[in-house]
């Protein structure tokens, strides 16, 4: 009877083991989608960093390798440092285009000089100095303009410089013949004509419309430098909005599909890290550990540490999962001791089964020899003539007797110690292992207790939420027994987050559970969904009923008076309710109150929403 107790307690203790593997599962899915929620927010950053986030999600996906998985964080710390170092340094989008621009320039020798003197200027500058190079670049171009006067048959400059053929350049250009060139305002006519050539030079399909043509019709009617400085200037702004609109477009049309959103209410990356931090079930020893990262969190915001907290938070969570990893092989480490003793006290069973049978035997034996010798004595005294001789061979029989008995005594002596001592060593393990067990399943319960409850809240969390709704939509199959959910959101929060800081959310978080659920009745149920999101079950509530319960709960925390350090922060909140109807599914049910919450949240939130019925 004990032996089928212990064997039962095993298998008890084999199916926990497969409950927690199956816990343990579930977080490890929970973490990657979280991963791979926070890959995707950062993405549209750099193409290259793109492509390390896809390998980071990719690897998630697969089997977790813990060296690849840093291998890949390491990699994408590496890019935003770069990222990082370049945007610290100076701007140079205006300056690079004006090197390029004079290193493709065909000058004459006389001018390479001059030209390679002003290369070396703008590599050591920036858009700072971009009016200030350009005028000289001109200069540059009006001297050599000038030079070029001394020859009329020569191709003109602008067509030399950029290898154009005599069609392109403009009708109304100003020949080095012009009395112009002869008069003392020979720099001047210098100036228009290498500004009203190069604008020809960029004035094509991909150029800004209209901007370039407004500029060449301005240096046309230019009477004066300063008017064409003006041009020039207005040239360099035209260049400089340009190149920074193509690096911004391919940025926003991977971040931003639809211009009606608010992006003031989309959770920052450090949110969204802070809300994966919650729903970790964390060790006591890694307690601080996760609430310093949290502090930075709250603290930090700059985007170019974002690598660092990212790293950290890493770090935690593999720690984390190595903690889980050794409770997995302490618990299994137990259970092979409780099948080694299984074992041990198999093998005593069967020396004891052995040790009787052999009992048995030797009764049989004893037996056997004390009825040949007890009929012996009876054959002797039936033929017997003496006394004397009877006396002697009855007397040679009983004591033949008496040494049967005596051995057979010995042997059971023997036999009675030997297993009393293993009765009693037998009986120590078992009490040993009664010990470890009794530790073993308060160890399990507590697990079990923090593998279903929320951290912060100390509410059942979304594990528990959905062993609670199989079973009941099991009950509601099976009784046609009103059954309801609702889906609650706390409006606002983020804003709530970012004026008062991560505590005072915190403090929001757990102010409104303790409210829902102190407040609802007993067959109700209320967990923490993730985020700011709870989710409510109402068995045996029709929706009616449901909707007057959910705007009582609703006006409870609207006049709940919350304050942070002296504050009053208003805090107000939002459902969505919808009730099962026949052939619904989980999926359809929490659909619709899905979308009537995202309805509550569209009419001005602080209000609850009824879903329509949608089932056929």
């Amino acid at each position: 009877m004990e032996l089928e107790q212990w064997k039962q307690k095993y298998y008890d203790q084999l199916d926990n083991l497969e409950k927690k593997e199956q816990e343990w599962e579930k977080l490890e899915s929970t973490l990657k989608r979280t991963i791979g929620r926070l890959s995707l927010a950062a993405e549209g950053q750099n193409a290259t960093l793109d492509r390390h986030i896809l390998d980071l999600r990719t690897a998630i996906k697969n089997n977790i390798n813990r060296q690849r998985l840093e291998s890949i964080v390491d990699d994408i710390s590496r890019i935003l440092s770069k990222l990082e170092d370049k945007e610290n340094d100076p701007n140079r989008n205006t300056t690079n285009i004006l090197e390029q621009l004079t290193k493709k320039l065909n000058l004459p020798r006389s001018a390479l000089k001059s030209r390679d003197k002003l290369l070396k200027r703008l590599a050591k500058s920036d858009d700072s100095n971009s009016d200030k190079l350009l005028n000289q670049l001109l200069e540059l171009l009006s001297s050599v303009i000038i030079n070029e006067t001394q020859s009329t048959n020569k191709p003109g400059l602008i067509d030399r410089l950029f290898n154009s053929n005599k069609n392109d350049v403009e009708k109304n250009e100003i020949k080095p013949t012009d009395p112009a060139f002869l008069s003392d305002d020979i720099s001047l006519a210098a100036y228009k004509t290498c500004l009203i050539e190069l604008l020809n030079k960029l004035d094509n399909s991909n150029s800004p419309n209209g901007k370039f043509s407004a500029l060449k019709l301005g240096a046309r009617d230019a009477q004066q430098k300063s008017e064409l400085d003006v041009l020039s200037d207005q040239l360099s702004s035209i260049l400089l909005q340009q190149t920074q609109h193509n690096d911004s477009v391919t940025k926003l049309s991977k971040t931003v599909d639809n211009s009606d959103i608010d992006l003031t209410l989309q959770p920052s990356i450090q949110e969204l890290l802070i809300r994966l931090l919650e729903q970790l079930i964390i060790p006591a020893d890694l307690q601080d550990e996760a609430e310093k990262i949290k502090h930075r969190l709250e603290q930090d915001t700059n985007p170019t540490n974002w690598k660092l907290l990212l790293k950290d938070v890493v770090i935690l969570i593999n720690s984390i999962r190595s903690r889980m990893q050794k409770e997995k092989h302490e618990f299994e480490e137990f259970l092979q001791q409780v099948t080694d003793r299984l074992k041990v006290m198999d093998h005593f069973l069967q020396n004891e089964n052995s040790s009787l049978q052999q009992a048995a035997t030797q009764g049989k034996e004893f037996d056997k020899q004390l009825d040949l010798n007890v009929e012996e004595i009876r054959h002797d005294i039936n033929q017997a003539t003496e006394l004397s001789s009877l006396k002697q061979n009855i007397s040679s029989k009983l004591d033949t007797i008496s040494g049967h008995i005596q051995l057979y005594r010995e042997s059971e002596n023997q036999r009675f110690k030997k297993s009393q001592q293993e009765v009693d060593t037998m009986h120590l393990r078992m009490q040993e292992l009664e010990s470890e067990t009794t530790k073993l399943k308060k160890i399990v319960i507590e697990k079990n207790k923090q593998a279903m409850f929320d951290v912060l809240t100390e509410i059942p969390n979304r594990l528990s939420y959905e062993k609670k709704v199989e079973e009941e939509i099991a009950r509601w199959k099976r009784f046609s027994n009103p059954l309801s959910l609702v889906i609650w959101d706390i409006d606002l929060f983020k804003k709530v987050n970012d004026s008062y800081g991560h505590k005072a959310g915190d403090k929001v978080l757990k102010t409104v559970a303790q409210l829902l659920i102190k407040n609802i009745r007993t067959t109700d149920f209320l967990a923490r969904y993730g985020g700011e999101e709870f989710v409510m079950l109402l068995p045996g509530t029709k929706q009616e009923e449901t909707l007057r319960l959910v705007n009582k709960l609703r006006q409870q925390i609207e006049t709940c008076g919350f304050h942070y350090h002296g504050d009053a922060v208003s805090i107000t909140i939002s459902c969505g309710v919808s009730s099962f109807n026949d052939k619904d599914t989980l999926s359809t049910v929490f659909e619709r109150a899905d979308k009537a919450l995202y309805k509550a949240k569209e009419n001005g939130r602080n209000q609850c929403v009824v879903a329509a019925c949608l089932s056929e």
